[in-house]
């Protein structure tokens, strides 16, 4: 998830930029060369969460990846395109973190279950994943970074909303994207707040939890309605 720190527009495309798109680096086809990629990156996460974006070298990146400056300069041609694979990267961990809870037995239960169990889950993949702490412990932000941030921001309100349509019966149709944008956009921004204050982390989440309880619950409607909707037919919606 990704707080944008510039206003949307309503005109922006909604997908994302696929990698291959991107002109800054050469895309492997052979597995060998994928691992090595993915290597690449998992050493570059380190290098950037522990020294940040400025201090961060290729050197150090190769260093921890245990492989040659020129082996990464074979996909990468620079620091700036490694962190732009990064953020993709992770943007692609989040859509597949939101495909195992969108196709989960969560769905069955109360909107509240669903809202405390994926607030949690979400939190310690950050919490977890160096890939975030890359991202955001410099709070260096590129314009491809934004953009796929916005693009995913919307993707995950779109499906959010599906979920709003049946667990919350008495949110007006014409308010459903609205407050799914706002719930993405808070938990972004508290997830993010939690990066920078890992001694408060579990706090925050928990306050966000309390937070969305209380601007949700005037929506709730006929509980028995709610409850009485089922996964299928989310599944079919999203």
């Amino acid at each position: 998830m990704f707080v944008n720190p510039k206003p949307r527009k309503a005109d922006k495309k909604r997908a994302s930029t696929p990698p291959e798109a991107h002109a800054d680096r050469r895309v492997p086809t052979q597995e060998r060369s994928r691992q090595r990629v993915e290597r690449i990156l998992d050493a570059a996460a380190h290098v950037f969460a522990d020294a940040g974006h400025e201090a961060a070298t290729m050197e150090a990146i190769a260093a921890r990846a245990e492989t040659s400056i020129g082996s990464i300069y074979q996909f990468f041609p620079n620091k700036a395109a490694v962190f732009d694979a990064l953020v993709r990267r992770h943007h692609d961990g989040i859509r597949a973190f939101f495909d195992g809870l969108f196709a989960g037995p969560l769905l069955e239960g109360p909107w509240q279950t669903l809202l405390d169990a994926g607030i949690d889950a979400i939190a310690a993949l950050h919490a977890t994943d160096a890939g975030f702490r890359a991202v955001w412990s410099g709070q260096h932000f590129t314009k491809s970074m934004l953009d796929e941030g916005e693009a995913l921001n919307r993707e995950l309100a779109d499906r959010v909303a599906v979920v709003f349509e049946h667990k919350l019966p008495g949110l007006p149709a014409a308010r459903r994207a609205f407050v799914a944008m706002m719930v993405v956009e808070l938990v972004s921004a508290m997830l993010i707040l939690s990066a920078r204050r890992p001694e408060d982390a579990d706090a925050v989440m928990a306050e966000t939890k309390a937070l969305l309880r209380l601007y949700l619950s005037p929506y709730e409607g006929d509980a028995a309605k709610a409850s009485g909707k089922g996964r299928s037919k989310l599944r079919s919606r999203r």
